[in-house]
């Protein structure tokens, strides 16, 4: 019995280890990877990621499931890489409006505007998308928690951007820059978007964005040590 448990677990460390190089010996072939996440994407989107089965990836592609298996361990392993695609679509269009040419204050109002309008495009219209990150938040959140810091980058350098060009006060962004990025939160989060900001129209995003940038350009209070 002994022995046999032993042969066991040599033969599952060998599957895993085989497997594990069979899928990076298939990512030498990056365009047959993205063809399976741009399709997982789409069934995802259309039949929702619970009754998408690997089985139907690979039909809808037409090889095999054990094709599907070289490039991703399960179907969790492709959501995550499809989350990774949907959350650094948001990343590109912040990258894009941090390097434009305009003041600090404009482009930190355009990346809160943009967030939440992205947010409520792809976790509103698209509720089947927001069941992909949902599902991600809960099962691959270093993914999340990954973009989160991107993110939370971004911000710290308009803030910055802003101190350097007199548009922002430098005691108050010293002390409260993780909190700037922390009020923008609900605003790019699909639960809390999707509980309270639904027929918002994005006015609320408006008024935070306008709030901080009023806030960050004045200063602390007379009298006031922002610790």
């Amino acid at each position: 019995m002994v022995q046999a448990q032993f042969d066991l677990v040599l033969v599952l460390r060998m599957t895993i280890n085989e497997n594990r190089h069979m899928r990076i010996a298939a990512h030498q072939r990056p365009e047959v990877y993205e063809q399976i996440l741009a399709v997982a994407e789409h069934l995802f989107r259309t039949l929702g990621y619970g009754k998408t089965t690997i089985a139907d990836i690979a039909h809808s592609l037409g090889m095999s499931t054990a094709n599907i298996y070289r490039y991703f361990e399960n179907k969790s392993e492709i959501n995550e890489a499809i989350t990774h695609r949907v959350l650094a679509r948001s990343e590109t269009l912040i990258e894009q409006i941090l390097r434009a040419g305009d003041s600090a204050a404009s482009r930190l109002k355009r990346m809160v505007h943009e967030l939440h309008r992205y947010t409520c495009e792809q976790y509103l219209q698209e509720s089947k998308v927001h069941e992909i990150v949902i599902k991600a938040m809960d099962e691959q959140w270093t993914v999340i928690d990954a973009h989160i810091q991107r993110l939370r980058a971004a911000f710290h350098i308009v803030l910055q951007e802003g101190v350097e060009a007199a548009e922002f006060d430098a005691e108050i962004v010293a002390a409260y820059s993780d909190s700037v990025f922390n009020a923008l939160i609900p605003f790019c989060h699909p639960q809390v978007v999707a509980e309270r900001f639904a027929q918002d129209e994005g006015r609320q995003a408006r008024l935070m964005a306008d709030f901080l940038v009023q806030v960050l350009a004045s200063g602390p209070p007379a009298g006031t040590a922002a610790d």
